[in-house]
């Protein structure tokens, strides 16, 4: 097939009628129509690529450094414990709040409420009610952070991976907040509707008990 013959079937155009008075329309087509039928080889073409090519892909270039493993069992009993090893005590338990509870009454020393302190260790008993069961002092524990002028304890908590902030009132363990609107206890379990009468909720009367490290 003769070349003018193909090139008039493939664009519509009578290369007989190409002459210089008809040029620049024609040029200003086919500027149009070779890119959309595929005649020019210059543009480059990008190709589509999967989802699942981008998730499976490597990361290229220097490592980022892995998040620190959290510790098996309870987040915040693995730090008290870090902090009684750090002062040289060596010991250990199953994780759990309640075996640091009984390692703390036995070789440490058991406090009152009015004398905390920074760097005590309280224990919580998060039974829904005092008749759930036997106690379980302790199944929560924390640092405490601080004590106001009032009584109010403040301590921390590790949950998730981060540190919490709580409060506790042992005067009164049942109110939520004081006549300033300050809060006084926090809640260790949200209220719901379908809680029968005597369920608990807030952190100074599930408060059982405090304990200070032995200075060696």
């Amino acid at each position: 097939m003769k070349w003018s013959r193909k090139w008039s079937r493939t664009t519509g155009i009578d290369p007989t009628r190409w002459r210089a008075g008809r040029g620049a329309p024609l040029a200003a087509l086919l500027a149009i129509a070779l890119p959309a039928i595929g005649c020019a080889s210059d543009a480059p073409r990008i190709r589509r690529v999967a989802p699942w090519v981008f998730r499976s892909a490597r990361h290229v270039g220097p490592s980022r450094p892995a998040p620190p493993p959290r510790p098996a069992g309870d987040e915040s009993a693995a730090l008290v414990v870090g902090r009684l090893q750090a002062a040289g005590y060596r010991f250990g338990t199953d994780g759990s709040p309640g075996a640091l509870w009984g390692y703390m009454r036995t070789s440490h020393r058991l406090i009152d409420p009015e004398d905390a302190r920074p760097g005590d260790v309280v224990f919580f008993d998060t039974r829904r009610r005092t008749d759930d069961g036997p106690p379980r002092c302790a199944d929560r524990v924390a640092l405490v952070e601080g004590v106001d002028t009032s009584g109010r304890i403040s301590f921390v908590e590790l949950r998730d991976g981060r540190y919490q902030r709580g409060y506790l009132q042992p005067r009164f363990p049942l109110r939520r907040r004081d006549e300033t609107g300050q809060v006084v206890n926090s809640f260790l379990r949200a209220k719901h509707i379908s809680d029968a009468d005597g369920t608990r909720y807030f952190a100074g009367e599930m408060l059982c008990g405090l304990a200070r490290m032995r200075r060696r």
